[in-house]
């Protein structure tokens, strides 16, 4: 099929897989809001449509007050085991929704405790653990699977502006829970001020356990090279989130070859956030022509305004060589660096294959 041809209701219907999608990233305003008016929190809006035309306002004014005030409000309304549960069940939907079989799922249990000192929320005296906090998602994830038949699992993300102290317990919470799902750690927020180095030791408490590791690396800053190899040499990443700048470089392509590791790249997120002015930045075409694990995923889809079957069919529109044998090859490029055992990746792959009508794997 000519690439230009492809319709977004074709992307749509086809099955995706997405591999880096923030839960906090994913909140629906109309979730929000009767989260709010359960818990009887004020909110700068009276019903649900007021409160996507806020958020809809503070996307314009600057990437640190989105963060501040749009993420922030998000988050505040999931400090307790109840609304984490409800906001994961509601997430599943939203992978249902967009045709997505197969999703892991990611949150930085920090922000989440009752008392995140990032976002200085406050849930009266209620203090919860870590391990509680995961258990609490896994819930709604495992309902929403039982509901909906989306396979879910879960990155622990260490929100990298924490203490170092922090990280390690975060890190040991996610060791602790590994039997609730939770496949890796991951490495989130701010990489232009907060260096992976700074979370080496909490990583290395992972190099002995079957999880494996995902870090947000070559996304903001004025050091994206150094980070992309500190963050594979340091922190034995599997995956690298973003990594926006790898084509660019041979040394990171023939670095990222010989580890194997999986590039989740987030094309619209980088537009929306001013990293790239052209989705060709990436160099989509020259990651696949070297055979490097790349897969496109949607990051945070509720709060950027977009869905990943729009991701797909914006980066199809402006790279217009990709057709939909080439989706299906992200697709199944998705699949093999998933955190899956190798059974349940060749079963995926057969489901994306069954959907683009191809057989065998």
């Amino acid at each position: 099929m000519n690439a230009g041809a492809i319709k977004r209701s074709e992307i749509k219907r086809l099955p995706k897989i997405d591999l880096h999608r923030h839960l906090d990233g994913d909140v629906k305003t109309e979730i929000l809001f009767n989260l709010a008016r359960k818990d009887k929190v004020h909110l700068p809006a009276k019903n649900s449509r007021e409160l996507a035309e806020y958020f809809k306002n503070i996307k314009n004014t600057g990437l640190a007050n989105l963060f501040r005030e749009g993420f922030g409000l998000v988050t505040s309304l999931m400090q307790t085991p109840e609304n984490l549960a409800i906001t994961a069940y509601e997430e599943v939907r939203n992978l249902y929704n967009d045709n997505i079989i197969y999703a892991e799922i990611q949150f930085a249990p920090q922000y989440h405790t009752g008392e995140s000192v990032y976002y200085k929320h406050r849930n009266g005296s209620q203090k919860n653990s870590y391990e509680e906090v995961i258990k609490s998602v896994w819930r709604g994830l495992r309902q929403g699977e039982r509901d909906f038949g989306v396979k879910t699992n879960i990155i622990v993300d260490i929100g990298r502006e924490a203490a170092p102290e922090i990280g390690i317990a975060v890190a040991n919470a996610a060791i602790k829970c590994m039997k609730y799902n939770v496949v890796a750690l991951g490495l989130a927020t701010d990489e232009a001020n907060f260096p992976p180095e700074r979370h080496k030791q909490a990583f290395q408490l992972t190099f002995n356990t079957e999880l494996k590791r995902s870090v947000h690396a070559g996304e903001f800053g004025n050091q994206l090279h150094k980070n992309i190899i500190t963050s594979i040499n340091d922190l034995k990443a599997d995956r690298l989130g973003h990594a926006r700048i790898v084509s660019q470089h041979e040394d990171l392509l023939k670095k990222i070859k010989e580890n194997n590791i999986g590039i989740e790249s987030c094309p619209e997120s980088n537009i929306f956030t001013g990293l790239i002015k052209s989705r060709q930045e990436i160099g989509i075409k020259k990651l696949l022509d070297e055979n490097v694990l790349v897969s496109i995923n949607s990051d945070d889809p509720a709060m950027f305004g977009y869905t990943l079957t729009d991701t797909i069919y914006k980066l199809c529109k402006e790279e217009t060589w990709l057709d939909i044998e080439g989706v299906r090859r992200l697709q199944i490029n998705a699949a093999m660096s998933s955190f899956l055992k190798q059974d349940k990746k060749k079963a995926l792959i057969k489901l994306i294959n069954k959907g683009y009508n191809l057989d065998g794997a």
